[in-house]
C-alpha cells in the first residue's frame, strides 16, 4: 500500500485546537461563533449531506471532517484493507487552503476509486502494472466534477485489476474484506470504496460500473448504489469504441446522498438528457413493478435471494405498488453470448492502451498482470473483425426488446446477485479460467443488461441474512428515468431504514473506544 502521508492525524487535529484556542475560533472557522461546534461523535454518524451541512454552517471545519475520517481509516485498514494509495497530505492542504463554503459538498472528505484520473497521481487499476503507470497531468472528467461539487479526496480504494471481477482481491493490493464478515468478499469491482463507507470511513465515495461494479458491492455491504444511464454524467471514453459499458457515480448509506451527488456532477449542457435536478423523498406515484426472478442465463437465486426478492416484493405490495411477473424480453442465452464477446473486446482493447502508455512490451505486460486478465485479453485478440461487429450489431435488437417492456412497467425489480456475498478466494483473477468462469456464472448473472443497453439501475439495501449478511435488490428504469428509481428508493428507505444499521467493524465505534 502507498501512504503519501507522514502527519498522524491526531497530531493534526491537536494543532488545529491549539490554533483555533490561540486564534480565536472564528479566525479558522468564519461565522463559527454563532453556532456550537459539532464534536468528533456528533458527525461521524452524518452522511455526506449532513456533514457538508454542518460545514457550510461552520460547526465543523475541513479539517476537522479531514481528520476524523482519516483516524476511522487508521482504525480499520488493517481488517479490511480498502485503500490503494493514501493521499493524507493532499487532502490536508485543500481542507486547510478552503476559502469558499458555497459548493454542495465542500470539505467533506471522499475516496476515488482507483481507475479515475486525479491530477498528480498515478492510476493503479488494481494492477501492478501501477509501478510504470504515467501520473495524470489533470484530472479526469469525474473527479473534475467531484472537486467542483467541493469533495476532498483522500485516499483511491482498491478494485479488481482492471475492474474485470465482481471482487476485489488482487496480486498487487491483496485481498480486500467485507466489513459485515471479513471472511467475504465486498464485491467489485468498487469494492474497496463500498468495504470504506460500510466500515463508517467516509459515508459516500466514488465507483464506477462496467458489468455490475457498483451495483454488485452495494449489494454486498448493505449500501445504496445507482448506475447511471449512459451519458448522464461525466466519463472519460471508453476502451472499446463502438460501445462504452461504464459510467461512474458513487456508493453510499443514504439516499439523499446518492441523489444529491448526481444532481451536484450530472452534466447540465450537452447532456444526452434533461437534467435530474434534485430528487429530495419520494413520489405519491404507485409503479408498475415487472418481476425478473431468474437471471439471464435462466438460473433461478439461492434461497436468501429469494427470501430477499419476497420480502421487497410484501413491501412495495403493502404500499399499493403493483407487483407481477415478467420474463426477460430478449434471448438471454445470445445476449450472454455477444455481452462476453463484447467484454472480451474491451480487455483486448485496454492490453492495446496499456502497451502504449506504459510502453512495456507484451511479454513483460503479461508477467505483471493476473493470469484472468492475461487470458481475457488473449481471447480478445481471437476475435474477427467481422464477428466483433455482428456482435456490436445485435446489442441493438435486444435492447429495444428490453426498453420496450417498460410500455408496460415502469421499473424492472431483480436481484443483484445469484447468491449473498461469496468467501475469500472464491473468485479471483489468479484461479484457472475454466473455475474463474464456473464460480462467474453462478455468482453475477442480472447486471450487465443495463451496461450493455444504458440504462439506469440501482441496487437497494432490503434484506439480510440469519447469518448478517446483506443482500440487495436491483430497480431498473427507462433510459434517463433515475428520478423514479430514486423516489421509490426513498419510499423503501423510510419502510426498511438501512442506514443506522452498522457492520461488526464499524470505523465510528472502534475510534470511540480508543479516545
Amino acid at each position: 500500500m502507498v501512504d503519501s502521508s507522514d502527519l498522524s492525524p491526531a497530531g493534526t487535529r491537536r494543532d488545529f485546537l491549539q490554533r483555533a484556542g490561540a486564534m480565536g475560533l472564528g479566525a479558522l472557522l468564519p461565522g463559527a461563533a454563532l453556532a456550537m461546534p459539532a464534536t468528533a461523535s456528533d458527525f461521524a454518524e452524518m452522511d455526506a449531506t449532513a456533514l457538508a451541512e454542518a460545514i457550510r454552517a461552520r460547526r465543523v471545519h475541513p479539517v476537522e471532517a479531514l481528520d476524523a475520517a482519516i483516524a476511522r481509516a487508521e482504525a480499520v485498514l488493517p481488517d479490511i484493507n480498502c485503500f490503494s494509495e493514501k493521499l493524507y497530505d493532499r487532502a490536508r492542504k485543500q481542507a486547510l487552503a478552503t476559502k469558499r463554503f458555497v459548493e454542495p459538498f465542500t470539505g467533506v472528505p471522499f475516496l476515488m476509486k482507483d481507475e479515475e484520473d486525479l491530477a498528480r497521481t498515478r492510476v493503479h487499476f488494481g494492477s501492478r502494472l501501477d509501478r510504470v503507470a504515467p501520473i495524470a497531468r489533470r484530472d479526469g472528467p469525474m473527479a473534475a466534477a467531484i472537486g467542483r461539487a467541493g469533495f476532498n479526496v483522500l485516499a483511491r480504494t482498491t478494485m479488481s485489476e482492471f475492474g474485470a471481477l465482481p471482487t476485489s482481491e488482487t496480486l498487487a493490493y491483496g485481498i480486500t474484506r467485507n466489513p459485515w464478515a471479513l471472511d467475504h468478499t465486498p464485491g467489485g469491482s468498487s469494492g474497496g470504496s463500498a468495504a470504506a463507507v460500510a466500515a463508517g470511513i467516509v459515508p459516500m465515495a466514488h465507483a464506477a460500473d462496467g458489468a455490475g461494479s457498483i451495483r454488485i458491492p452495494a449489494s454486498n455491504c448493505g449500501l445504496i448504489g445507482l448506475k447511471p444511464s449512459r451519458g448522464r454524467v461525466p466519463d472519460a471514453p471508453g476502451h472499446l469504441a463502438q460501445l462504452d459499458l461504464t459510467e461512474p457515480l458513487c456508493i453510499s448509506r443514504t439516499v439523499r446522498d446518492t441523489a444529491n451527488f448526481l444532481a451536484s456532477v450530472e452534466l447540465r449542457q450537452n447532456g444526452v438528457y434533461p437534467p435530474v435536478g434534485r430528487v429530495d423523498g419520494p413520489s405519491s406515484r404507485r409503479l408498475r413493478v415487472g418481476l425478473l426472478i431468474g437471471g439471464l442465463s435462466g438460473t433461478l437465486p439461492d434461497k436468501d435471494v429469494l427470501m430477499a426478492l419476497d420480502a421487497t416484493y410484501k413491501v412495495l405490495k403493502d404500499h399499493g405498488h403493483q407487483v407481477r411477473e415478467v420474463k426477460w424480453p430478449f434471448d438471454t442465452k445470445a445476449f450472454l453470448a455477444d455481452f462476453t464477446q463484447i467484454y472480451l473486446l474491451e480487455g483486448a482493447q485496454l492490453k492495446r492502451y496499456l502497451l502504449s502508455a506504459t510502453k512495456l512490451d507484451a511479454q513483460h505486460l503479461a508477467e505483471l498482470i493476473e493470469p484472468a486478465s492475461a487470458a481475457i485479453s488473449a481471447m480478445g485478440d481471437l476475435i474477427s473483425p467481422a464477428s466483433a461487429d455482428q456482435a456490436l450489431g445485435r446489442v441493438g435488437a435486444y435492447a429495444k426488446g428490453y426498453f420496450g417492456v417498460f410500455e408496460k412497467v415502469d421499473v424492472l425489480m431483480s436481484p443483484v446477485l445469484l447468491k449473498p456475498p461469496v468467501k475469500i478466494g472464491e473468485i479471483n483473477g489468479s484461479l484457472p479460467l475454466g473455475t474463474l468462469a464456473s464460480r462467474l456464472n453462478g455468482y453475477a448473472d442480472y447486471t450487465m443488461a443495463q451496461n450493455a443497453f444504458g440504462g439506469p439501475a440501482i441496487s437497494l439495501p432490503t434484506y439480510w441474512t440469519a447469518e448478517g449478511l446483506p443482500i440487495g435488490v436491483q430497480f431498473a428504469g427507462r433510459l434517463g428515468d433515475e428520478r423514479t428509481l430514486l423516489e421509490l428508493a426513498f419510499e423503501l428507505e423510510q419502510a426498511v431504514p438501512w442506514a443506522k444499521r452498522h457492520p461488526p467493524v464499524w470505523a465510528p465505534a472502534r475510534v470511540a473506544s480508543r479516545a
